[in-house]
């Protein structure tokens, strides 16, 4: 492992993310059985990487300095077997997550990154990738309209704080979103008109019970 990343505690860090990769290109059978060691390595090359990390000094605006990062993606990228965008995905999350959850210092370990992560009910890097964008604090009702609407984007102050930013990020087109209002109208038309007769026939069901046992007691 080269010797840029001196911020990373130890080379089997970086390996135990190769291995864990090795192992998730060559899973087969059950696709729920899949998915799931799947979801455990990828958690467990995080709570590697970022223990890994913990000790590095961050910019002002809470990132890893451009040469350190640098020389992290080339080891992710070699001994830890990641295509260039996962090592980017990698070392993005694992900042986030680092800043998020207050990991930082020498004493980190990957079984103390765990630790954090199971306290936060962090059981798959789509619910980290929440955490660390924030998305895991908004409503259901708020994710979908910035599925649709978009949303505006972030940037880091001075001090390395999330504050908004100058673009606006994805969203369906104007023509997308017309056709989403037309949709959803006779969609909810639908569901309107089969809870009505759901009702009804429930409320027959319900009279019916009610004449058969009159006539029981009169038998």
């Amino acid at each position: 492992m080269s010797n840029k990343t001196t911020f990373v505690a130890a080379a089997d860090r970086i390996n135990q993310i190769g291995l864990n990769q090795s192992r998730i290109n060559t899973l087969k059978g059950d696709a729920k059985e899949i998915t799931a060691e799947s979801q455990g390595l990828k958690l467990d090359s995080y709570c590697h990487l970022i223990a890994g990390i913990a000790p590095a000094k961050l910019t002002a605006k809470a990132n890893l300095n451009a040469k350190d990062r640098v020389g992290l993606k080339g080891d992710l990228m070699a001994e830890g077997q990641q295509t260039d965008s996962m090592a980017d995905k990698l070392i993005k999350n694992a900042v986030g997550a680092r800043n998020v959850f207050g990991i930082g210092g020498d004493n980190w370990t990957p079984a103390a990154v765990k630790e954090v992560f199971d306290a936060n009910e962090i059981t798959s890097e789509a619910k980290l990738i929440k955490a660390v964008s924030g998305d895991d604090k908004k409503s259901k009702v708020l994710l979908v309209v910035e599925k649709i609407a978009g949303r505006r984007s972030t940037k880091k102050n001075e001090k390395g704080e999330r504050v908004a930013g100058d673009k606006w990020l994805g969203g369906f087109s104007y023509e997308e979103i017309e056709e989403f209002h037309s949709a959803l109208e006779d969609a909810l038309r639908v569901r309107k008109d089969m809870e009505a007769a759901a009702q009804e026939a429930g409320d027959q069901t319900d009279q019916d019970n009610a004449d058969a046992n009159e006539m029981l007691e009169k038998l």
